[in-house]
């Protein structure tokens, strides 16, 4: 009897089963939000504008954790950041759901785009300031570029799936 009710909850906990359960929540705030997502074996990987990201499943603790991409992504393909490098996410605590992880991705994303936004406001008197300015400078840089690509790509993949639908 005891191996039965381990099995049941084992077979609850994976995150496959938990995708499903918050699919349509996760689905209808991706789309309102510009959010890319996809289910890869068990993690689920997020692309927003200025970030990717990885949700793995710590079946343990029955919780998700988030990872941040380490570098600006520059293609909207999923499958290409599957082997990326992460970082914990360290300020983002460990959730019960994927839908909090998500919008904590879009509020961290909406934080730093607006950082980037207005990087001209920033105050350069002392020394400090001023090299927090340029690391902003560069970081705006790297974004501008990233989004090229990013635009340079979907023109890409839309031109192939049309190619492919008049075949």
């Amino acid at each position: 009897m005891m191996n039965e009710s381990n099995t049941m909850m084992n077979e609850s906990k994976t995150m496959m089963k938990k995708f499903r359960d918050e699919y349509i929540f996760i689905d209808g705030y991706a789309m309102e939000n510009g959010l890319i997502f996809e289910l890869i074996g068990d993690k689920l990987y997020v692309i927003s504008d200025i970030a990717y990201w990885k949700i793995a499943y710590l079946r343990e603790w029955d919780e998700f954790a988030l990872y941040h991409g380490n570098t600006m992504p520059t293609d909207l393909n999923v499958l290409k950041y599957e082997d990326a490098d992460y970082h914990f996410q360290k300020d983002a605590k460990l959730s019960h759901t994927i839908m909090s992880l998500m919008i904590y991705i879009r509020r961290h994303d909406d934080y730093r785009a607006h950082l980037i936004e207005n990087v001209e406001n920033m105050p350069r008197r002392t020394k400090k300031q001023k090299n927090e300015y340029a690391a902003m400078k560069r970081r705006e840089e790297r974004y501008n570029t990233a989004r090229v690509l990013q635009l340079i790509n979907a023109v890409g993949m839309a031109s192939e799936r049309r190619l492919a639908v008049s075949a």
